[in-house]
C-alpha cells in the first residue's frame, strides 16, 4: 500500500501545473533532489540538468539581498516560509518566482528535505519590478558563470578549461614551473547509460566529478569535463610520482563508490582509468596534451580489455 501511495503522490506532483522542487536543506548550496516537469518548463532546464546541481546557482539575486537572506534563514532553521525571488532561465531571461517552503518529515540517505513550490509572481507589482531591475546586472554575470561550467558535473566546461590551461602553460613557460595534465576516462559509461538510462549516467558522472573536485582542492587546480566520458585536471608544482599517486587515488575513490555496471566487459562496477601527462611548456598546447593523454588512455583500455577477456 505504501508503494502505491508513493507512486500516486509522485504522479500528482509530476502532473502539477506549479513548479515543484525538492532540495537538500542540509547542503550548503541547496542541492536539488527532484524537479517536476512544470519547473523544467518555467526554468528552461531539464530535470537531468537541475538534479544534483545547486539551487542557489540559478538565483538572480545578490548574496546580501534581503530575499536571499530570508530564504537561507528559513532553510537553515528548517522552517516554512514564503517570499519572491528572481531566477535565471536557461535562455538568459529572468523569471520572478513566488516561493513557498515546506520542510518534509521524510529524509533520504541522511539528507533533510525541503519542498519548494514555485509559482509565477505578478510581474506588474512594484516589488516585482524592483526585484527584476536589481537582478539584471547580476543575471549577466550568472550567464557568463554558467557558460564556464559543465551542467552535469559542475566542473569547468571544455572551452573554459582550454583557455585556463593555455594561461597556465604560458605561466609555466615564463616561470619554469612543472605542469601536468591528468586525464580520466570512464571506459564503459556508454554501457552503463544503455543499462540504466541518461539520468543515471549523468548522476554517475556527477559522483565521479565530485571525487575529482574533492581530490584536487588547491586554488590553482583546474578540473573540467572535456568529453562525454572524459574528465581532466591541470595542476602545477608536483612531480611525476605525486601526480601518479593522485591518479591512483581518484581511481580508488571511484571503485569505492560501488556503482554497479552488470553488463560491463572489464568489470561489474564503474571504473575510472587515468593517466598523467607532463607538459612541455615550450612545445605543448591544450589540444596536443589531450590528444597525448587520450592515446595513453586508449592503450590502457586495450590492455584492460585483453586482460578481462583472457581465460583465468
Amino acid at each position: 500500500m505504501g508503494t502505491v501511495k508513493n507512486e500516486l503522490l509522485l504522479e500528482i506532483v509530476s502532473l502539477s501545473a506549479q513548479g515543484i522542487l525538492i532540495v537538500d536543506s542540509l547542503s550548503p548550496e541547496l542541492e536539488i533532489i527532484y524537479a517536476n516537469p512544470a519547473l523544467e518548463e518555467a526554468s528552461g532546464y531539464t530535470a537531468a540538468e537541475l538534479t544534483g546541481s545547486s539551487w542557489l546557482t540559478y538565483a538572480a539575486a545578490d548574496e546580501e539581498s534581503p530575499e536571499l537572506v530570508r530564504l537561507k534563514q528559513s532553510v537553515a532553521c528548517n522552517e516554512p516560509g514564503s517570499l519572491s525571488l528572481p531566477f535565471l532561465r536557461k535562455d538568459g531571461n529572468i523569471w520572478l518566482g513566488r516561493l513557498r517552503l515546506t520542510p518534509l518529515e521524510s529524509s533520504v540517505d541522511g539528507r533533510r528535505l525541503m519542498l519548494v513550490e514555485h509559482a509565477a509572481a505578478d510581474r506588474a507589482t512594484n516589488d516585482g519590478a524592483e526585484l527584476l531591475k536589481r537582478s539584471l546586472g547580476l543575471a549577466r554575470k550568472k550567464i557568463a558563470s554558467l557558460d564556464r561550467m559543465d551542467a552535469v558535473t559542475g566542473l569547468m566546461s571544455h572551452a573554459h578549461f582550454n583557455l585556463m590551461v593555455k594561461r597556465e602553460i604560458a605561466i609555466a613557460r615564463r616561470e619554469d614551473k612543472s605542469l601536468h595534465l591528468l586525464l580520466f576516462s570512464i571506459p564503459e559509461l556508454d554501457i552503463y547509460r544503455k543499462t540504466f538510462g541518461d539520468n543515471a549516467a549523468d548522476s554517475c558522472l556527477r559522483m565521479i566529478g565530485a571525487q575529482i573536485s574533492g581530490t584536487f582542492r588547491r586554488a590553482g587546480d583546474l578540473s573540467a569535463r572535456v568529453d562525454k566520458s572524459k574528465l581532466a585536471v591541470a595542476l602545477t608544482g608536483l612531480d611525476e610520482q605525486q601526480t601518479n599517486q593522485l591518479v591512483g587515488l581518484v581511481e580508488k575513490k571511484t571503485r569505492n563508490l560501488g556503482l554497479h555496471n552488470p553488463r560491463g566487459r572489464i568489470g561489474r562496477h564503474v571504473v575510472v582509468q587515468g593517466v598523467a601527462v607532463a607538459v612541455n611548456p615550450q612545445n605543448d598546447d591544450v589540444d596536443a596534451l589531450i590528444a597525448r593523454g587520450t592515446m595513453a588512455l586508449e592503450s590502457r583500455n586495450e590492455t584492460a580489455s585483453v586482460s578481462a577477456a583472457a581465460p583465468s
